[in-house]
């Protein structure tokens, strides 16, 4: 489903990912973890080509793509890959102007030219799905973070996409709202979506991953099974990171 292979990506003179290598099988979640910086957000941003990669290759639902330096990617090849990828924003990132239903619905209205009758009926139900049904009609200022970010993913989900990314789909929430947010993205894990999560939240990451990768410094220091990764992790830079994140947790 996912093949990353030597995936580089330098910005000026700064190399943040220095030659990623990982696979995910289709229906599993693969979660990312390490400090700020380390290039989590950067490799995520690379899968559905926000950011393009220097070097190196990129396999997502049969669609693959070459990356070498100087050369650039065929406007066609980047749709193709994008179609398979649906992204959830740390930030929300919804139109303001436009309501709840309107907001999911203009993926399939825009860009597959899907018939808006279709489109409504599907949003509608998206909005079930992540039990928002009630606020069809309303506007993204009229919702707490929590129900925006749950629309962000109804929205993520209305281009049938084969994978889903989300990047740090929490931080930007008060504690309290946490919680509705995660049990979404447990129920989408639980019906066998392919996804992958850049996330600080360690008991989730324990929770919901098949595979966790702990990056530092544009490599990947530790990578498996997340009870060998937080448990049994050998990079003493990976050892330092997980013990201070527990420190935080019982302070």
């Amino acid at each position: 489903m996912i093949e990353v292979r030597d995936l580089h990506k330098a910005f000026g003179p700064l190399e943040v990912l220095k030659g990623i290598s990982l696979s995910l099988a289709q229906g599993k979640v693969l979660v990312i973890i390490g400090p700020s910086g380390s290039g989590k957000t950067t490799l995520l941003r690379c899968l559905n080509l926000l950011e393009t990669p220097d070097r190196g290759s990129l396999e997502i639902a049969g669609q693959r793509l070459e990356f070498k330096e100087g050369s650039g990617l065929a406007p066609k090849a980047v749709r193709a890959l994008r179609l398979k990828t649906g992204m959830v924003f740390q930030s929300f990132n919804l139109f303001p102007h436009m309501t709840v239903l309107q907001n999911i619905m203009e993926g399939p209205v825009t860009v597959q030219r899907r018939s808006r009758a279709e489109a409504a009926s599907q949003a509608r139900e998206l909005l079930g799905k992540v039990g928002l049904a009630d606020k069809a009609d309303a506007y993204p200022h009229q919702l707490s973070g929590g129900q925006q970010q749950r629309v962000a993913i109804a929205r993520a989900m209305a281009t049938a996409p084969e994978v889903l990314l989300f990047d740090e789909p929490t931080s930007a929430l008060d504690p309290e709202l946490v919680g509705d947010v995660l049990k979404v993205i447990r129920q989408l894990a639980f019906e066998g979506m392919t996804m992958v999560v850049v996330t600080h939240e360690m008991a989730f990451a324990a929770d919901v991953a098949d595979h966790l990768v702990l990056m530092d410094g544009g490599i990947i220091l530790e990578q498996g099974p997340p009870d060998r990764v937080l448990g049994h992790a050998a990079h003493p830079r990976a050892v330092q990171f997980l013990s201070r994140l527990r420190g935080e947790e019982h302070q």
